[in-house]
C-alpha cells in the first residue's frame, strides 16, 4: 500500500493497482482532531485500508467523517461497508446521494449497467451506510477540525451529486471528478469526465466556481495531486469546451459514435502526436452524446398531423 504526504498532514494512498478498468481509486487521509477520510474508493480498497490500518498515521477506529466527492462505485462504493465496521463514523453525502447510499439497491443496477452483472469481483459488494450514520450535506457547510475547516461545495455536472472539498490548510481541492481525469498518457493534460448523465453546462459552470476559490493544489481521485492548479483548470475548461464542440458538430452531421470517437482522438493526436487515448476513456465521452442527443430531443417540435 502507497502512503505519501501530498501536503501538511495530508497523505495520499493508493491501497491497490490500477484494475481491469484503469480506475486508480486513491484515498486521502486528512490527520487532524478529528481525522477524514477522502474517497473510500470501492469495498476492495476500502476493505483494505481496514486491514491495514496500521500503517497510517491516522487510526480508523477514531475517524470521524468518511467523504466520497459522489457515490459512484469507485468513488463510494466502500463508503457502507467502513461505515458498518467504523460505528462512530459520519458519512457525509450530497442529499440526492445519500439515499442511494442508504438504499443501494439503484446504485447497485447502475453499476451492474456500466461494469457488468460481475462488478464485485472487481469492486466488491456495495453495503448500505446506515441511516444514522448518514450526515446530509449542504453547499458552503463548513467543517471543523483542529488545523483546518473543509468546505463543502456542490459540483454538479459529472453527477448531480457530486462534491468537492475545499481545505484551509493546505489551500487545496479535493475535486474527485470535476476537474476532469488525467491520463497516465497525458500528464498535466486533463480530459473531461462525461460518464452518462453528464451535464456539459453545470460541468463548465462547476469548472469556473472552483477556479474562484483560487486552490494552490488540485487532490485528484484518479491522478494523485498536482500543484499547478490555474493552468489545470484552465486546461480542462478549454477541453470540456472543445470536446463538446467536435461531439454537437458530429451528431448535427449524423456521424456515429465510432466515427465521434475518431475525431476526438485526432484532435488529441494534432496535440500530441502519436499519443492514443486509453479505450477506457470511450465510456468517459459517452455522456457527451448523451447530453446532446437529450437537448436535440428537447428542442423537436413534434409535427401535428393534418385533420382528417
Amino acid at each position: 500500500m502507497q502512503i505519501t504526504e501530498v501536503a501538511q498532514d495530508t497523505y495520499l494512498i493508493n491501497p491497490t493497482p490500477d484494475s481491469e478498468y484503469s480506475l486508480g481509486e486513491i484515498t486521502y487521509l486528512l490527520v487532524d482532531s478529528p481525522s477524514v477520510l477522502i474517497e473510500p474508493g470501492s469495498t476492495t480498497t476500502a476493505s483494505t485500508l481496514l486491514s491495514r490500518s496500521w500503517e497510517l498515521s491516522g487510526n480508523l477506529d477514531n475517524m470521524e467523517y468518511i467523504i466520497p466527492t459522489h457515490i459512484h462505485v469507485d468513488h463510494g462504493g466502500g463508503a457502507g461497508f467502513l461505515a458498518q465496521k467504523l460505528l462512530n463514523t459520519r458519512v457525509v453525502l450530497h442529499p440526492q446521494g445519500a439515499k442511494h447510499m442508504a438504499e443501494p439497491a439503484r446504485l447497485i443496477h447502475s453499476t451492474r449497467l456500466v461494469f457488468g452483472e460481475d462488478f464485485e469481483a472487481t469492486f466488491g459488494p456495495i453495503l448500505p451506510v446506515p441511516g444514522h450514520q448518514i450526515h446530509l450535506a449542504h453547499d458552503g457547510e463548513v467543517i471543523h477540525l483542529g488545523k483546518r475547516q473543509l468546505t463543502v461545495v456542490f459540483t454538479p455536472g459529472h453527477a448531480s451529486h457530486h462534491i468537492a472539498i475545499f481545505d484551509s490548510l493546505t489551500h487545496g481541492v479535493f475535486c474527485g471528478e470535476a476537474l476532469g481525469i488525467i491520463p497516465d498518457n497525458l500528464p498535466d493534460f486533463p480530459l473531461p469526465a462525461a460518464v452518462p448523465p453528464f451535464e456539459l453546462q453545470l460541468y463548465l459552470e462547476t469548472i469556473d466556481r472552483l477556479a474562484q476559490l483560487h486552490p494552490s493544489l488540485l487532490f485528484y481521485s484518479h491522478c494523485g495531486a498536482r500543484s499547478d492548479a490555474r493552468k489545470l483548470i484552465q486546461q480542462v475548461k478549454e477541453n470540456t469546451t472543445v470536446f463538446g464542440r467536435i461531439v454537437q458538430n458530429a451528431l448535427e452531421a449524423e456521424e456515429s459514435d465510432q466515427k465521434i470517437w475518431e475525431h476526438l482522438t485526432d484532435h488529441i493526436k494534432e496535440r500530441f502526436p502519436g499519443v492514443e487515448l486509453p479505450a477506457q476513456y470511450q465510456l468517459a465521452l459517452s455522456g457527451y452524446t448523451s447530453y446532446f442527443r437529450k437537448k436535440q430531443a428537447c428542442h423537436t417540435i413534434p409535427k401535428h398531423r393534418k385533420p382528417s
